[in-house]
């Protein structure tokens, strides 16, 4: 029986975050997302999901700042 303790950690695949529960730490589980199988672990094991999260803000804040400045087209 799971005792409900959780935590969170993106999936190595698709990288939504996923509630696990402690007693699955080391054990393989499945994304319910994107179906994809890894093993559980404390350590968060891919922090490209930062950098690549940072760098489509950024391109979204660069769009949204040349469109708000742009000559309108009407």
């Amino acid at each position: 029986m799971a005792s409900g303790a959780l935590f969170i950690r993106p999936c190595p695949t698709c990288g939504r975050n996923l509630e696990i529960h402690v007693e699955l730490l080391g054990r393989w589980v499945q994304c319910c997302h994107c179906s994809a199988e890894f093993i559980a672990s404390a350590r968060n094991e891919t922090p490209w999901i930062d950098d690549r999260v940072d760098r489509a803000l950024a391109e979204a804040a660069r769009y949204m700042a040349s469109i708000e400045h742009a000559p309108s087209r009407r």
